[in-house]
């Protein structure tokens, strides 16, 4: 058992966890300047996108590590 499935989704579990670091850093707050209104909204709904982005993500890591045994 295992082989090169097993092999593609350890590869695809790298890639989630390197994906989901680099998209945790970009959900850093802006600046202390407070910008105005439509900065403020912008930044939202891209912190939602991202947040939606890594909510996918986790559990795609989750199903692979549950397939690998590593629950």
């Amino acid at each position: 058992m295992g082989g090169r499935d097993e092999d593609d989704r350890r590869t695809r579990l790298r890639d989630i966890d390197e994906s989901l670091d680099r998209l945790r850093a970009d959900l850093t707050p802006p600046s202390g300047d407070a910008g105005d209104n439509v900065d403020s909204g912008q930044y939202l709904a891209a912190r939602e996108e991202l947040e939606g982005q890594i909510e996918l993500l986790e559990y795609e890591r989750e199903r692979l590590r549950v397939e690998l045994g590593e629950d």
